[in-house]
This record gives C-alpha cells, sequence and structure tokens, in this order.
C-alpha cells in the first residue's frame, strides 16, 4: 500500500501563489525597464535658420549643457558641440503642445500663433547663446522635437520686458 501525504493540499495554495507572484514580476518586469517617455534634455546654442515650410529650426550647438534654467538633462552623447543640429517646431496652438519662446526671467513671447513664433525668433539676440529644451520626436524625423527656447536676458532688456507687459494689461 502507498502512503499518501497529507502535505500536499496544504502547499498547493502556496504554491499558486508563488507561481502567481513569479508571473506577475515576469510581466512587469519591460514596464519596469522601459526608459521614461518624453524625457528632457537641455543644451546652449545659436538658431541658423528657421524652416517655415517644413517647421524645422536649424541650431549650432555651442554647449551640451544648459546653465541655468529648466531645460533638462545633459544632451545625449550622440550630439557634439559645433554640429548643426534640426529640431522639429510646433509654432502654434496651445501653450502644452507649442514650441515655447521665453525668457528666464521675462515671460512667454509667442502667443500660439505662427506669426508670433517668427516674431519671437527674430527677437533673439544673435550675439549670445540661448538655451534649448528638447525631447526624442515620435514621428522620427527630425530625430529631436524642441519644446522650448529660453533667452537670457541682460537686466535692461528684462525691465524693457516687464514695462511691456504691464503696459499690455
Amino acid at each position: 500500500m502507498t502512503a499518501v501525504s497529507h502535505r500536499t493540499p496544504r502547499r498547493l495554495p502556496f504554491l499558486l501563489f508563488l507561481a502567481a507572484a513569479f508571473a506577475t514580476l515576469c510581466l512587469a518586469q519591460p514596464t519596469l525597464a522601459a526608459p521614461k517617455k518624453g524625457k528632457r534634455f537641455g543644451l546652449e546654442g545659436r538658431i541658423v535658420k528657421f524652416e517655415n515650410e517644413q517647421d524645422q529650426l536649424v541650431v549650432k550647438v555651442s554647449k551640451t549643457k544648459a546653465r541655468g534654467g529648466n531645460a533638462g538633462a545633459p544632451a545625449p552623447k550622440s550630439i557634439k558641440r559645433g554640429e548643426e543640429l534640426t529640431f522639429a517646431v510646433v509654432p502654434e496652438g496651445s501653450v502644452l503642445r507649442r514650441t515655447v519662446v521665453k525668457s528666464i526671467k521675462g515671460g512667454g513671447l509667442n502667443k500660439g500663433s505662427r506669426e508670433s513664433f517668427v516674431q519671437a525668433l527674430s527677437a533673439i539676440p544673435e550675439d549670445r547663446d540661448v538655451i534649448f529644451s528638447f525631447e526624442k520626436n515620435p514621428k522620427g524625423v527630425p530625430e529631436w522635437n524642441l519644446r522650448m527656447i529660453q533667452i537670457r536676458m541682460t537686466e535692461e532688456e528684462l525691465e524693457a520686458r516687464l514695462d511691456e507687459i504691464s503696459v499690455e494689461e
């Protein structure tokens, strides 16, 4: 006669629990390892040209890490100083959707229309670097999507901008 173990039925719920926990961890692993969507990067540079028809901005990179502002992490290693980089831009739309041009201390310069975006670009001083905040372009071409341009203002420019804002209101 064979001996039947009475312990097997009590172990079954525990083994099922372990199998379920293991399966949950295995399924969750790719989610935990995936990089964050929309990671922002920042760099400093100067505008080379705006291609209005393609909604692209070409920038010459001066520094791969932005000083000040809230641009994001340093630019990926594939981006080098001195190279020209093309960004996709969204010149019009809501503030959450469009590429924003603003001063670090003086507020936004474009108001949501293509015309105000072009006007804001023309107001960027050519004699100094500005900060570009960007992320991977989900559409793929160009590789980067520009989210924000931050202009460092001199004290005189800041004062004039604040005067202009108070007149607008």
